[in-house]
């Protein structure tokens, strides 16, 4: 975290919850460096022990897209984090929603993210 610490390159998530919203934020090295492949698995990280943390119907990516499209692939059928993924319909509560409903992964703008909101 020390190497991206000055970094002006961030990126943005947000577990969208029936109750509200957690959101993560975290400095990223830049999509040209060596290094980017650190980003992408710390994200994947933070936002798999989030999921387990807190649930989450649908997770919402901001960032660049190189970054933005590895950690939306790992977080979809076939991906790194495939078994969060297929246990968040069974242990997430939402009105109307039956477990069969897919967990939602969408790259948005930051402006498009929800603010935080704790249940």
């Amino acid at each position: 975290l020390n190497s991206v610490a000055d970094s002006p390159h961030s990126f943005e998530w947000a577990l969208l919850r029936p109750e509200g919203c957690a959101r993560g934020k975290l400095a990223v090295f830049d999509e040209e460096d060596p290094q980017v492949q650190t980003s992408v698995y710390m994200i994947g990280a933070l936002i798999q022990e989030m999921l387990w943390q807190k649930s989450a119907s649908s997770l919402l990516l901001s960032g660049s897209e190189l970054i933005c499209d590895a950690v939306e692939a790992a977080f979809s059928k076939g991906g790194q984090y495939e078994f969060e993924v297929s246990s968040m319909p069974k242990v997430i509560e939402r009105p109307g929603d039956t477990p069969e409903q897919p967990f939602e992964v969408k790259v948005v703008k930051a402006s498009d993210l929800p603010p935080a909101k704790a249940p």
